[in-house]
């Protein structure tokens, strides 16, 4: 309930502060929650960064990315004959499997939430999808793992979630710190100017640019287009226009990941040496009998062997103080040896676990003995965090991408998807009617799949 009151009162506020930017500062709102604010300046910086020839490649690559073996079709469509064009789809297809299995295969294979055949249903949907495949084929696994738990009587997890930085959303697992907020604003910011750059570069009329505001803080950036003057425009401008605010966001992805992959072995072998210094001994506090994630149950093989208060001295031979040790001391394909001692009886004993669960745990919750007199170094809070930063900076601007990547309006993909599925269709009816049919059938699809994933929010 806390949660719904602290939104509520926020929605009221936004709405206060932006009836007295409209009312009295006669300033335009959207939504009536948020403030545009437009401003001259931004457009000048605009109009300087389109003038670089990157933006047509880099929305080609963005194209290809967010609709895979599709997108890579939309672009050679006039090169090749009908019998090079379906060869050259199976092939990058094939392609972009193996690709997408490399990035992604190990997130998601080895995900307790998503069993094996969904993970390769995923994999496909990339392949044959790009980004938009990624989102997509999500929706749909999960709402699959919703149905099918739902008539088993279980309780699923939504398959979609509210971020909002800060506040812990009820039923969603991840907790966005907040530093997230400034991360989407900057990403915003970026999502924005891309497409503003390529209304510049196309001599697209423009009519205002701007920044949204929340209240008195700043929320993203704007650039409203002249609807008319697009309607006129090349389809293939339209496209690419529409391709570089999410391709904006892949780039910005890709530059955080390599800095993440530079920096996690490093930081982690230093954090860690600190964490084995800072804890003298862990104390077992908690013992389940099973863990249930999404409905799912995974018995835990450390139930009535190990208690509640046993202090752990050895796991296979390997003497354990700190959390670092005990994890790094568990097997995962055979029997596990703990050696502990009860605070509560005094009594040191010896217990055989099985191996770890599908999740890789045994069941435990531990607490740390935390040497006081340690001086932790100021660096390692810096450390941590701007790891920290690096991964939330990548996963959010992966995440941009691939939402605005999907078939369907008011996404950047539901314009695009329009122009490459329509000439799929049988050309008797003119290129309007058909991409209203593309628009008609993905918008009731994903409303459909989105529905299904927030049913559990209910239940």
């Amino acid at each position: 309930m806390n949660f719904i009151y602290g939104a509520i009162i926020v929605i009221f506020t936004l709405f206060i502060t932006a009836l007295i930017a409209r009312k009295v500062f006669k300033k335009q709102t959207m939504l009536y929650l948020f403030i545009l604010l437009k401003t001259k300046g931004l457009k000048k910086t605009i109009q300087k960064i389109s003038k670089h020839k990157f933006w047509d490649r880099l929305t080609n690559f963005g194209i290809v990315a967010g609709f895979g073996a599709f997108g890579v079709d939309y672009l050679i469509k006039k090169k090749f004959n009908k019998s090079k064009r379906i060869l050259i789809f199976l092939l990058s297809s094939i392609l972009f499997y193996v690709v997408y299995y490399i990035f992604l295969g190990n997130m998601l294979l080895n995900n307790p939430i998503i069993s094996n055949i969904g993970a390769h249903i995923i994999i496909i949907f990339c392949a044959i999808l790009g980004l938009s495949g990624f989102t997509l084929g999500g929706l749909f696994v999960f709402s699959m793992d919703i149905i099918v738990k739902m008539f088993a009587g279980s309780t699923p997890c939504p398959g979609v979630g509210v971020v909002l930085p800060g506040i812990k959303v009820p039923k969603n697992p991840l907790f966005f710190p907040w530093y997230c907020w400034i991360i989407l604003i900057i990403s915003g910011f970026v999502h924005e100017l891309a497409h503003g750059a390529m209304l510049f570069r196309y001599k697209m009329k423009i009519k205002s640019v701007g920044v949204i505001l929340a209240g008195i803080f700043p929320l993203g950036a704007f650039v409203e287009p002249d609807e008319k003057e697009m309607k006129k425009t090349d389809e293939k401008k339209l496209m690419k226009m529409y391709s570089a605010g999410p391709t904006s966001n892949i780039i910005l992805a890709i530059l955080f990941g390599i800095i993440l992959l530079l920096i996690s072995a490093p930081i982690t072998n230093y954090t860690n040496k600190i964490d084995q210094n800072i804890e003298t001994g862990l104390q077992i506090i908690a013992v389940d009998q099973n863990t249930n994630i999404c409905g799912t149950i995974y018995d835990n093989p450390a139930h009535e062997k190990l208690k509640i208060n046993d202090q752990i001295i050895r796991i296979n031979g390997q003497d354990v103080k700190n959390r670092v040790d005990f994890t790094n001391s568990l097997h995962s394909d055979k029997e596990n040896v703990f050696v502990v001692k009860n605070t509560d009886t005094n009594i040191t004993r010896t217990e055989i676990i099985p191996k770890t669960n599908e999740l890789g745990r045994i069941g435990v919750t531990v607490s740390a003995t935390i040497d006081k007199d340690y001086v932790i170094p100021k660096r390692y809070s810096f450390y941590k965090t701007f790891k920290e930063i690096m991964f939330w900076s990548f996963l959010l601007n992966f995440v941009i991408a691939s939402t605005n990547f999907l078939p369907s309006i008011p996404f950047d993909g539901g314009y695009m998807s329009q122009n490459i599925f329509s000439d799929y269709l049988n050309k008797k009816n003119n290129k309007q009617k058909r991409m209203k049919k593309i628009a008609k059938f993905f918008g009731s699809v994903i409303l459909l799949l989105i529905l299904i994933n927030i049913l559990p929010y209910f239940l």
